[in-house]
């Protein structure tokens, strides 16, 4: 299955969530898994170690581009079933041209190892986000819950998934809205309330509490069991990665 990991907004918690998710279901339920970083701050790749600046590994811009094949550019992160497609800063340049039959190229082939690509995407609406979502199977929507100006954003990014189903892609869903960095407030109280009305199919009944071991851990390139497995987040993750086992199956 393909699932972008989108929203059009920054400090959401979209990054944190491609990692750490990738991370749980491989953990704990035994799957492959790669995470596709198709943000050119390469944020999802700095989680897993891999710095965007770095002109020591392969990224996605050279497959896309047909220096190399798309094997050459995934790595598996300590060995285990969870792999990165890192992204440096020169995937920008991608951001004005049409690249879907390239993306395609990647992705087909790879679906067919991996039970899960997690595509990380830059936080605006843009050529990476369209192009993405017309060729995902689902998406994974994280809302900041301690910023009411994510619920713009949260209608803006449905909005986008609702013209691109009706254009391009009749198959993608919206696997789920998380509510991400959640705390005691008034206004992530309000914002959560809001959702569950809204959205009471779609948001995640498992709740991403703020946890400052998540920006810890993405900051030093370790996703969050490894980090710190004893963690609010590591629990939060883990129950996530079962919710979303849930409602694939």
């Amino acid at each position: 299955m393909i699932v972008s990991v989108c929203i059009e907004k920054g400090g959401t918690g979209k990054s944190q969530t491609a990692v750490n998710l990738s991370a749980a279901l491989v953990k704990f339920c035994k799957l492959k898994v790669l995470v596709v970083d198709l943000d050119p701050q390469g944020t999802a790749s700095l989680g897993f170690g891999i710095s965007p600046l770095s002109t020591n590994t392969h990224a996605i811009h050279e497959v896309l581009s047909g220096e190399i094949q798309p094997h050459e550019s995934v790595y598996a992160y300590n060995e285990s079933e969870l792999c990165i497609m890192p992204a440096r800063h020169e995937l920008a340049l991608f951001g004005s041209q049409e690249f879907s039959e390239q993306l395609a190229g990647i992705l087909n082939p790879m679906s067919q190892v991996f039970d899960f690509i997690f595509i990380d995407l830059p936080p605006t609406l843009g050529n990476f986000t369209t192009t993405a979502l017309s060729l995902s199977d689902a998406a994974i929507i994280p809302v900041n819950a301690g910023s009411s100006v994510c619920i713009i954003a949260l209608l803006s990014q449905m909005r986008t998934i609702q013209s691109i189903q009706e254009a391009v892609n009749s198959k993608l869903r919206v696997l789920g809205i998380l509510g991400c960095m959640v705390n005691n407030t008034r206004i992530c109280t309000e914002v959560i309330s809001w959702m569950e009305e809204e959205y009471p199919e779609l948001l995640f009944q498992t709740k991403i509490r703020h946890n400052i071991k998540l920006a810890e851990s993405l900051g030093l390139g370790e996703p969050i069991f490894d980090y710190s497995p004893d963690s609010y987040g590591a629990l939060d993750y883990k129950s996530l990665a079962l919710e979303v086992m849930g409602r694939v199956s």
